[in-house]
């Protein structure tokens, strides 16, 4: 095959497409994902869509949570608590988290860590239309709410308008101190821990403060329910197509290395040792890869500019390199192997 006048070896271009098709559908795929799970969170204000109500009667003070917290934060390693919070002019929860792994859209900062969200510091993440309102003083960020002003540690939004460029979230303890124990809660986490975590709320809230939950059994997942579940599925997706390409580029890398089989015995007449043969065969492997995998970035590139709703970030380039260069590793050895035990069997 010719290009520019030049003649490329047929197995280059089957191998050039072969990564080009690999990276550009690893952007996709991340960036599709990450906007499904960005909508969920849009749709559902931060919830995840099956999270549990209830609510707390008696009590004075934020200190009736503590025995709680304690407890969930020693026994589990995924739990959320919202205290939603009337305002007529925002969205408005305190929140308590320990393990939270949802992507939530950052625009700076940190989203709440478990530190963050209970503590006696009054702590903000708060929507990217409030940025507009905070004051800088001694180095940290604050944003004023009901008389008390919050470090922001983190502003959340997205491009598009959206629920969440309008939500202010603030640690746990604050929002107790402005509504009262006395209020409702929602608990939210993997639908499979929910039933046992608020049987725990039930268990360790201190007298006088008695929690109204609803626990069934039917809460609990099955297995099915589980593999089912649209996170789940989107990562699913996402691993299955990885590994379709993978298995695709296996088979276009030996092609590659059979299509160089006369380069390796010319090289073996020549007197080239094992291990020089295995480095110019890499250093030829890699050239086409790269070129691949720059060819993949513009194209995403093109398409992002194209389809505003595909986004991609640094973080996705430098995983998109990071899965293609380890990928082509792993087909390397594995091709470059087979190919010599079938060529001297």
């Amino acid at each position: 095959m010719k290009v520019a006048g030049k003649k490329i070896p047929r197995g280059n271009v089957l191998l050039f497409f072969s990564f080009t098709a690999i990276s550009l559908c690893l952007l996709l795929i991340v960036s599709a994902v990450r906007a499904e799970k960005v909508n969920r969170l849009n749709k559902y204000t931060m919830y995840s869509g099956h999270q549990k109500g209830f609510s707390v009667s008696g009590g004075d003070g934020a200190e009736q949570w503590e025995p709680v917290i304690s407890e969930l934060a020693s026994q589990n390693e995924h739990f959320i608590l919202y205290v939603p919070m009337e305002d007529p002019g925002m969205i408005v929860k305190g929140i308590c988290t320990r393990g939270d792994d949802r992507e939530v859209p950052m625009i700076w900062g940190e989203y709440f860590d478990f530190s963050t969200s209970w503590t006696d510091t009054p702590k903000a993440v708060i929507g990217s239309q409030y940025q507009k309102d905070i004051v800088e003083r001694d180095g940290k960020k604050y944003y004023r709410f009901n008389e008390t002003d919050f470090e922001v540690i983190g502003i959340m939004g997205t491009e598009e308008k959206s629920r969440i460029n309008q939500m202010l979230l603030i640690d746990f303890k604050s929002a107790v101190h402005i509504t009262g124990v006395e209020t409702n809660y929602v608990l939210d986490g993997e639908k499979s821990d929910l039933l046992d975590i608020g049987q725990k709320i039930q268990d360790n809230i201190p007298f006088p403060s008695t929690v109204v939950i609803t626990l069934e059994e039917s809460d609990t997942v099955s297995i099915m329910e589980h593999f089912l579940a649209p996170d789940v599925i989107l990562d699913t997706m996402y691993a299955m197509i990885l590994i379709s390409f993978s298995l695709s580029t296996v088979l276009v890398t030996l092609i590659w290395l059979r299509f160089r089989r006369q380069l390796f015995f010319a090289w073996k007449l020549c007197g080239y040792e094992k291990l020089s043969e295995r480095l110019e065969i890499s250093k030829r492997f890699y050239m086409i890869t790269g070129a691949g995998l720059g060819t993949g970035l513009v194209m995403m590139s093109g398409i992002v500019v194209a389809v505003p709703e595909i986004h991609l970030v640094f973080r996705d380039i430098l995983g998109a390199v990071g899965i293609t260069a380890g990928l082509g590793t792993l087909i390397l050895f594995i091709c470059y192997f087979l190919d010599r035990r079938k060529a001297g069997s």
